[in-house]
């Protein structure tokens, strides 16, 4: 009788179906996506924080205070940790169920995650925005951009170009879309913070498949 592990790998094998792009067709998504991201941080720094998209900003952030109940705030504390610690979890499980037969297409979720992160921290600590008063949970670094939606984008992006299927594409959009609302729900962020965070998670993602699949250049299985 064939191992479990065997019998999971044979699984995974059949599920992974990475999605064909061509390199120039994720270039004109990630490059102008990252572009808004980096011009909106060059904004916040070069007015000291004090954007002209301010009052859209403040806009939104009463219409969030305006909306809160006790049901509500607590299906956004849970998606607080969904889109931190459950992305952790879901990320290392992904590559290390990805990491016996599909090498190289766990290298690019670890390289996709661990960069976004990073880029994420660098952009908070040169900008320094500072966050929304009102908030229902506890915070740690600036505000731009979002490190919730920014992971959770790049960990959905990434799942749904592996997969290469529609459910994926749809479940990651939903949830991609609850986080950006829950963090301005909870008073974390602004909403141009969530609003930079998704693009950075589309374009670095985009940016780096590039580097690990194309329609020209197929990944294979543990190379």
């Amino acid at each position: 009788m064939p191992s479990q592990t065997n019998l999971l790998s044979t699984s995974v094998g059949t599920v992974v179906r990475p999605v064909k792009f061509s390199r120039g067709r994720l270039l004109w998504v990630s490059l102008p996506a990252l572009a808004l991201l980096l011009g909106g941080a060059a904004i916040l720094w070069l007015t000291g924080n004090n954007p002209p998209f301010q009052g859209l900003d403040d806009a939104w952030y009463r219409t969030m205070l305006a909306s809160r109940t006790p049901w509500l705030t607590d299906v956004n504390r849970v998606l607080n940790f969904v889109g931190n610690s459950g992305m952790v979890i879901y990320c290392s499980a992904v590559f290390l169920v990805l990491l016996r037969r599909h090498r190289r297409i766990a290298l690019f979720v670890a390289t996709a995650n661990l960069a976004a992160l990073g880029l994420t921290h660098l952009i908070k600590f040169l900008v320094a925005r500072p966050r929304p008063e009102d908030r229902l949970v506890a915070v740690d670094s600036g505000s731009y951009p979002s490190g919730h939606v920014s992971g959770t984008v790049t960990a959905m992006l990434v799942t749904a170009l592996i997969l290469g299927r529609l459910w994926m594409w749809v479940s990651g959009s939903i949830l991609s879309a609850a986080m950006i609302y829950s963090r301005t729900y909870l008073g974390a962020h602004w909403i141009s913070d969530t609003i930079a965070g998704a693009l950075l998670g589309i374009g670095l993602t985009l940016l780096i498949w590039t580097a690990f699949y194309s329609s020209r250049r197929r990944i294979t299985n543990g190379s």
